[in-house]
């Protein structure tokens, strides 16, 4: 029988706010423990820094470009094959826990399909996302509906909702920050997880498993439950990365942001970013408290795959969406800025039996290398043999720009690409920026602008000095514009292939 699959995801956390990638403060024993029997990928990327682009490129591995979901607002169109599909169609059990978000989560639009409609056909067993079953969570915070939604009214049974319990006098006025009487065991992580354990004790035994087991914190806003909020004191927290003075350096859509002067996908117009101190780490403290209770969480779920003795025959990945600017370059959430807090996210895999465990890797990778490994390690591949092609012209380009990462996990290799891309399509600014991220520089370019970034990460990690108009940094822009227009033609979107001569 082919191995089982669990992937676990989070909503909007960026990289370093785990134990296990260096942060001193936090605390989340149970997923540095997942790394601690796993390979850690310390340079993982993602594609697009929000929510719908990002998780079409791991349903679908292509690129926005290629999948079209260019930015949030556009629902996946259903005629792409997503990984789920894949695997259900080769006798995967496929199931679904919490945040899909491949479709809008409401819409004016007549016939839309949105993720209310999805919640629906679930409910009546239909498949969704290539999900044979599930159960959905929508939106974030108190905001919380689907499944989880039901569940907790009925658990309620008339009580008072205690998310809409506000507790008086609790922090610092920071933007979005909510003091709820949620309990631990009401709230939706712990949902997330109960659901995922009940459909491992549950599942076909006869078949293997794909189980998307998604979260929907640490995402804004932030309310976690009383024991969490408490954990992490503000005063404790140490302030964002940031430089006086670097916003005229900048694009200026950034001092817009900051201003709350511009809508942008991911932060809302007449949101200014402009804060105390303490504010911005009351912030950061709340979102502690949400990854430690996910943390929490996914303690239950390891220790239930080895009471269900499905350790030594399951993958375990661990990753996220998109991270968080959280107050870094004095910016929020997130949107058209391509910093490393926002586009490098946690990547943890662990091989059944923990082959190869405990080891932590620096090559690039991104999410478009995700649904090739998954193949790869199902022995699979994409299929294209109902695609017809001329028979004497086989195929020479692979139909996915990722690549798998078995190599890296086996120890076969140590590297499989010199440059990662990432793409947005900013439509309330009217402009396209595309960035690539090379060993040790970071180059991102404008369409129809004469501004842009570039950064020396070896010589400056916290993105602090651009050295775009530098003179001296001419030359080596203009070759990494020449490696960036490569890259975006390498993963050009191959589909659909051609049929014959003319």
């Amino acid at each position: 029988m082919k191995p089982n699959i669990l992937v676990i995801i989070t909503d909007q956390q960026r990289q370093d706010h785990l134990g296990c990638y260096g942060n001193k403060i936090i605390q989340t024993p149970n997923i540095d423990r997942l790394a601690d029997s796993g390979i850690r990928f310390n340079r993982h990327y993602v594609n697009n820094p929000l929510c719908m682009p990002g998780r079409a490129t791991l349903f679908t591995g292509l690129t926005p470009r290629g999948h079209t979901v260019r930015t949030n607002g556009i629902n996946l169109p259903p005629q792409f094959t997503v990984l789920p599909e894949i695997l259900n169609s080769t006798g995967y059990q496929t199931h679904l826990i919490g945040k899909l978000h491949l479709n809008c989560h409401h819409s004016k639009v007549p016939g839309m399909i949105t993720e209310t409609e999805n919640h629906q056909a679930l409910k009546a067993g239909k498949s969704v996302g290539g999900f044979e079953s599930g159960e959905m969570s929508i939106s974030h915070g108190t905001h919380v509906r689907g499944a989880y939604h039901d569940w907790l009214q009925k658990k309620l049974n008339g009580s008072p909702n205690p998310w809409l319990t506000i507790r008086e006098n609790q922090g610092y006025g920071a933007e979005q920050c909510i003091y709820t009487e949620i309990s631990e065991e009401l709230h939706h992580s712990t949902w997330v997880a109960n659901r995922t354990i009940d459909f491992l004790k549950h599942r076909d035994s006869t078949r293997p498993f794909f189980v998307w087991c998604s979260f929907p914190d640490p995402h804004h806003p932030f309310c976690p439950p009383p024991k969490y909020a408490e954990l992490y004191p503000p005063e404790k927290i140490p302030v964002p990365v940031r430089r006086d003075g670097e916003l005229d350096d900048l694009p200026p859509h950034f001092r817009q942001a900051y201003a709350g002067a511009q809508q942008f996908s991911g932060r809302a117009v007449n949101m200014p970013t402009k804060m105390a101190d303490i504010q911005y780490r009351e912030i950061i403290g709340l979102t502690y408290g949400m990854i430690s209770l996910i943390d929490a969480n996914v303690g239950r779920i390891l220790n239930a795959l080895n009471a269900l003795q499905l350790e030594d025959e399951t993958l375990v990945i661990f990753t996220s969406d998109h991270g968080d600017l959280m107050g870094d370059h004095w910016l929020m959430n997130k949107g058209p800025f391509h910093f490393e807090g926002l586009l490098k996210v946690p990547f943890i895999v662990r091989l059944p039996s923990s082959r190869g465990a405990g080891r932590a890797v620096d090559c690039l990778t991104s999410h478009l290398d995700f649904p090739p490994t998954i193949l790869d390690f199902a022995n699979m591949e994409f299929s294209e043999e109902n695609v017809p092609h001329p028979p004497e012209a086989p195929l020479q380009r692979p139909a996915l720009p990722g690549k798998s990462l078995m190599p890296i996990l086996s120890g076969e290799s140590f590297s499989l690409r010199d440059a990662v891309l990432v793409e947005n399509d900013e439509d309330y600014l009217g402009i396209n920026l595309r960035t690539l991220i090379t060993e040790r520089f970071k180059l991102t370019c404008y369409s129809d602008r004469d501004f842009g970034e570039l950064f020396d990460l070896q010589q400056d990690p916290g993105e602090l000095h651009n050295l775009w108009a530098a003179p001296e940094f001419a030359t080596l822009k203009n070759e990494l514009k020449l490696r960036l227009l490569d890259e975006l033609m390498r993963t050009e979107c191959p589909l659909p292939r051609r049929i014959g001569h003319a």
